[in-house]
């Protein structure tokens, strides 16, 4: 594996053609369908999925794209930066945080460390309203219509709180819930509709003793004991870790989080920082909370 094999890759991924792609890179067809076999014997898997004439990426090859694609960027970078010196251009960005908003110190931190040109607004939970066609990204639990969306991954929501009914649980029923204790997000919020569908699909309606429009105030509710509550396994782990954790039976209940996009073309920019985000969620599915 060399540059210009990964170059190939890229070139090939973004045109989604062995054709579009010879001629982006003036190079034959076969040239580029022999580098492309050379890849994928070297990391003993398939990257795309062939179809007739069509190439598409798989999975595995949409997971080492986002890599490629940081390095090929941080490579340009490094030549602009030895040729016409330090780039002090403001990059102003947005993220829009419908959930997972446990996670922006960690998003900004790793933002700062690595683009700190980049100017970011944070918009959270209380905005979903907003026209969010002038977000750069939106981390959300629902698929956005019209949106590029990548499923960043799925986490389950457990039963959480001090309560001594909880006290050696590992699974629970709905009909074992301490309802008159039990603590929420307002009807409004992803997590709460996500919980609220779960219930309705059984026919089985809760009853919030406590509600309140923001994760953190649920969150030190719960920390403080005063009742029960539902704990996403990855975005609330750091809570998690503090409470009586249960899995609701006899289905688990969960829910998938997307990184989501109006825009159809990034800036590079753009491009590596939703790499960092995808990365930076990956890395903390591996230390979600497990019954």
């Amino acid at each position: 594996m060399n540059l210009t094999h990964l170059k190939c890759f890229a070139v090939v991924a973004q045109e989604q053609s062995i054709t579009r792609a010879a001629e982006k890179l003036y190079i034959s067809q076969p040239a580029v369908s022999k580098m492309i076999h050379q890849l994928e014997t070297e990391l003993a898997v398939a990257l795309f999925d062939r179809q007739g004439r069509t190439i598409v990426l798989n999975r595995a090859g949409e997971l080492f794209y986002s890599y490629v694609t940081e390095v090929l960027d941080s490579l340009n970078r490094g030549i602009q930066a030895v040729a016409g010196g330090v780039d002090t251009t403001v990059y102003p960005l947005e993220i829009t945080l419908e959930v997972a908003s446990s996670l922006i110190p960690q998003i900004v931190t790793t933002i700062q460390t690595k683009f700190p040109n980049v100017r970011l607004n944070l918009k959270q939970h209380s905005v979903m309203a907003t026209n969010l066609q002038h977000a750069d990204f939106i981390i959300t639990s629902r698929l956005l219509p019209d949106f590029v969306s990548i499923p960043l991954m799925k986490e389950e929501i457990f039963v959480g709180g001090q309560a001594a009914s909880l006290t050696n649980k590992r699974f629970i029923q709905m009909k074992d819930l301490p309802t008159k204790q039990l603590i929420g997000l307002t009807p409004q919020s992803p997590l709460r509709q996500t919980i609220d569908r779960y219930f309705a699909a059984i026919d089985q309606p809760l009853n919030f003793m406590y509600e309140a429009d923001d994760p953190a105030t649920v969150r030190g509710l719960l920390e403080a004991g005063v009742g029960v509550g539902f704990i996403p396994a990855v975005t609330w782990q750091k809570v998690g870790r503090q409470l009586h954790i249960a899995r609701l039976t006899p289905e688990p209940l969960e829910r998938t989080l997307y990184l989501s996009t109006p825009k159809r073309s990034q800036t590079n920019i753009q491009r590596e920082i939703g790499n960092e985000l995808i990365r930076l969620f990956l890395n903390y599915q591996t230390t979600a909370l497990k019954i």
